[in-house]
């Protein structure tokens, strides 16, 4: 009696040319590959957007905005918002009432404005829009919470200004304590054509 010994079948049938290397299994690891790169990528260009919006705002520091290109002298629109700067005052620590006071990261400047509407329709005055220039070239916006506080009365410089009508009111600055202010730049709003003068010394 002749025993033949039993074979079982392979599970995988090798081809006789197959060299080893599993080619779809190098395909998966490269997609992997490749996949990990793009998130590498935007994770690291998200990291160099946050660092270049941080970079110029020290931690608990002035609202500083830099590279903002210097800009020309424009003449207010027709019919748009006319301005005066009567004086500046700087040094102040405190705005508001006591117990509710807003107190500056360096010291608060405050420029007494007049804006008077040439237009004829009622116009809202965007004091957000407002930018103070230091002797270093540093932007200073609005401190916007101080504003609110110190533009309280009636007509108010926060409010829509009616036709011909002047408003007189006050814009905080909150900028370092050695800051040196030389101009402002003034429109009624982000969009609209402004002016950009210099200002009185400080009081």
């Amino acid at each position: 009696m002749t025993y033949t010994p039993h074979r079982s079948t392979p599970v995988r049938a090798i081809d006789p040319d197959d060299d080893g290397v599993d080619e779809w299994a190098l395909r998966w690891r490269a997609r992997i590959w490749v996949g990990g790169g793009v998130l590498v990528a935007l994770a690291l260009v998200t990291f160099g957007v946050w660092a270049v919006a941080t970079a110029d705002r020290p931690a608990g520091g002035p609202a500083v905005i830099r590279g903002l290109p210097p800009a020309d002298p424009v003449d207010p629109a027709p019919g748009g918002f006319g301005f005066r700067v009567t004086s500046v005052r700087c040094g102040v620590t405190a705005v508001g009432p006591e117990g509710l006071e807003e107190r500056a990261h360096g010291q608060f400047c405050l420029l007494d404005v007049r804006v008077t509407n040439n237009g004829t329709e009622p116009e809202l005055f965007d004091s957000s829009a407002q930018r103070v220039h230091d002797t270093e070239g540093a932007v200073y916006a609005v401190a916007t919470e101080a504003a609110v506080f110190l533009n309280d009365g009636s007509p108010t410089l926060l409010g829509e200004i009616r036709p011909g009508a002047s408003v007189n009111g006050v814009l905080p600055f909150d900028v370092p304590k050695d800051s040196q202010l030389t101009e402002v730049s003034l429109r009624g709003s982000g969009s609209t054509p402004g002016i950009r003068m210099a200002l009185p010394d400080a009081e």
